[in-house]
């Protein structure tokens, strides 16, 4: 019963070799690309191939189906292994904010790969950069549609209030409260106050002593003796440099007094100063240019222009005018600049950058006196436009 059993097993091993021998396609080698997915798992890849012609065989190429991707390529920013290292889009994401300079992957390409806070999903700031990406510079930061955004671009400044469109650089500066040319200053105008003297008066004019309103003009004495009168503008400021002019008159009188003048005083009463040669201006503090038409001894011939120290009442400087005693218009201007001062009527400089000598600015009000004593003639002024810099120049 031996030998049967050993005759078979033997027929059987050498029938099993004779069989693999005779099948090298049918049991490929371990180290044989596979069949490409998708194809149902029919006939594998020849390792030797190259489907794509690029020079590179299967075995050597990672897409034999693409001639631009092979060992040795130029790796391009396209989602692909363009040179068959096992690294896709390499030395595309040199910011490493994990976005590359092309879409893939589902995520959106990087439009600065210099700087990692730029790239798509970024959150948007106003820096004049698009940083999310999305083709838009600074979106969001221009909420009003003024064409300014909150932060400067380029040459372009920045908008100090994106919820008021009136409000850009550039814009008209207005009394409102506001600094409406982004210049960093709030109502650097003229305080225009030319016909808030007619009814209604505007609420910031005050008058003491024999001072009066009439159809746009204020006067500041009748034609009375003994009298005093003042307009001033009750708002607090700092005198350190302003510009006003006026127009003035005076009645025509031959032996009229006394004068009168424009001031700036400390403090926020108002009142009226001394009368006679005072001008209705001294005894207050602070200074005056006024115009003198009475002759009193030691003076010299009238008309004349004075600046007056307001406490002391001494005439710091005086200059000779014209008749402006005549019942006709004249304009007064007064200027202060840091200290110095210069005066002009009817356009003619009579004090030029004199300067008050230790001068130290102070915080007060400002307007126009005059006064009588044992003579008299009527003073009115008019069409008053006040400037000051640094954002005094109105009230709202």
């Amino acid at each position: 019963m031996q030998r049967p059993f050993v005759l078979f097993s033997a027929v059987a091993v050498v029938a099993a070799v004779a069989c693999a021998q005779g099948s090298d396609e049918a049991l490929p080698s371990d180290t044989s690309p596979t069949a490409p997915a998708g194809d149902g798992g029919g006939a594998p890849v020849n390792p030797n191939a190259d489907d794509d012609h690029d020079g590179y065989p299967a075995k050597n190429d990672c897409n034999d189906s693409d001639p631009a991707v092979h060992p040795g390529a130029v790796e391009v920013c396209n989602g692909k292994d363009d040179d068959c290292n096992g690294k896709i889009d390499e030395g595309f994401d040199k910011d490493g904010d994990g976005y590359a300079t092309c879409a893939a992957f589902g995520k959106g390409a990087d439009c600065d790969d210099a700087d990692p806070a730029v790239h798509p999903g970024a959150s948007e700031v106003c820096n004049n950069k698009d940083d999310d990406c999305n083709g838009k510079v600074d979106d969001g930061f221009d909420q009003d549609g003024d064409g300014f955004t909150t932060c400067a671009r380029g040459m372009t400044p920045a908008d100090c209030d994106d919820n008021d469109p009136g409000v850009r650089p550039g814009a008209v500066e207005l009394c409102n409260g506001k600094d409406d040319d982004c210049d960093g200053q709030t109502d650097e105008v003229a305080a225009t106050l030319v016909g808030s003297l007619i009814a209604p008066i505007n609420s910031h004019w005050g008058l003491t002593g024999s001072a009066s309103v009439s159809n746009g003009w204020a006067q500041l004495v009748p034609d009375a003796a003994s009298s005093a009168g003042a307009l001033w503008w009750v708002a607090s400021y700092s005198f350190d440099s302003f510009d006003v002019t006026a127009t003035i008159w005076i009645q025509a009188k031959s032996n009229g007094a006394d004068g009168m003048a424009f001031a700036w005083v400390p403090g926020s009463s108002i009142q009226t100063g001394a009368g006679a040669a005072g001008f209705g201006a001294t005894g207050l503090g602070g200074f005056a240019v006024a115009i003198d038409t009475f002759q009193n001894a030691g003076e010299p011939a009238v008309p004349y222009l004075a600046l007056v120290d307001g406490t002391s009442a001494n005439h710091l400087l005086r200059a000779s005018l014209p008749d402006v005693r005549d019942g006709l218009n004249h304009t007064l201007r007064v200027k202060l600049d840091a200290g110095q001062v210069s005066a002009w009527v009817d356009g003619v400089n009579y004090i030029n950058g004199f300067a008050i000598p230790s001068y130290v600015p102070f915080t007060g009000h400002w307007g126009f006196t005059a006064a009588t004593g044992g003579l008299s003639a009527a003073h009115w002024v008019k069409d008053i436009t006040m400037s000051f810099p640094n954002g005094q120049g109105c009230v709202p």
